[in-house]
């Protein structure tokens, strides 16, 4: 029988987070908006309004990119500025090249590093966003992602993210997790077949609950601030603020 901690523990290992996130790269993106009945984009275009309106943001980085959907809202938001991705999955970030050049004429310049373990200079970006990343860490990553937002914002920038959570109505709460839990499996099997994979992020949803341990992370660094802003009932949550 497998210990528990030894099963968070690898639930949150980078390898197998890489690895996950590899064997998903060729339908993520369509899952995402299925597994969220289309949520995913409205929640990226509220990403998008939780960045300050103030913000001088002459260089913006969306963390743990994926395959860059956030990117056409980004753009939107941030026609003038020089932008850049990072992720630390190979498949994502081949894919998001691949975006970068043919949808974007190659303006976006996409790091393949680890956000906990960058190699990003210090104070180099005015703007940090990022689009349902945040739960692959545990308590311990929360806070290193804490202090590696620290060090790459220049003072004054600001940052926003967004990420699913479990609900805290009961009854939606059940009906979320029977759906992320045994539907979302078989209609990864039938449009994909890969319903291993999306049965994990269910395993990643109820791990991270309601968000509380990245705004905890967030809330004690001495050089953030940050709001908490709850999205449809619960459903998600997205996190807004500046370095000081």
């Amino acid at each position: 029988m497998t210990d528990p901690a030894v099963a968070r523990d690898a639930l949150f290992d980078p390898g197998e987070v890489r690895g996950l996130f590899d064997r998903m790269s060729r339908s993520y993106e369509r899952m995402n908006v299925v597994a969220s009945f289309g949520f995913s984009v409205r929640w990226r275009r509220q990403l998008m309004a939780l960045v300050p309106p103030d913000v001088q943001a002459h260089r913006v980085l969306d963390a743990m990119s994926g395959m860059g959907e956030t990117w056409s809202r980004l753009l939107r938001r941030f026609p003038r500025s020089e932008v850049a991705a990072l992720d630390f999955s190979p498949r994502m970030v081949a894919h998001a090249r691949e975006r970068s050049r043919d949808r974007f004429g190659g303006r976006f310049h996409v790091y393949a590093e680890d956000m906990l373990d960058s190699g990003l200079p210090d104070a180099s970006f005015d703007v940090v966003v990022s689009a349902f990343g945040l739960k692959t860490f545990d308590e311990e990553q929360s806070r290193r992602f804490a202090d590696e937002l620290a060090r790459i914002l220049r003072p004054g920038g600001a940052f926003a993210f967004v990420e699913v959570t479990e609900p805290p109505n009961p009854v939606l709460r059940r009906l979320y997790d029977c759906y992320l839990s045994r539907i979302i499996p078989i209609v990864g099997a039938l449009l994909v077949s890969d319903p291993v994979e999306y049965r994990m992020l269910f395993r990643y949803l109820r791990a991270y609950g309601d968000g509380s341990r990245s705004e905890r992370a967030l809330a004690e660094h001495p050089a953030l601030t940050v709001t908490r802003h709850e999205l449809f009932f619960g459903c998600a949550v997205g996190f807004s603020g500046r370095r000081v």
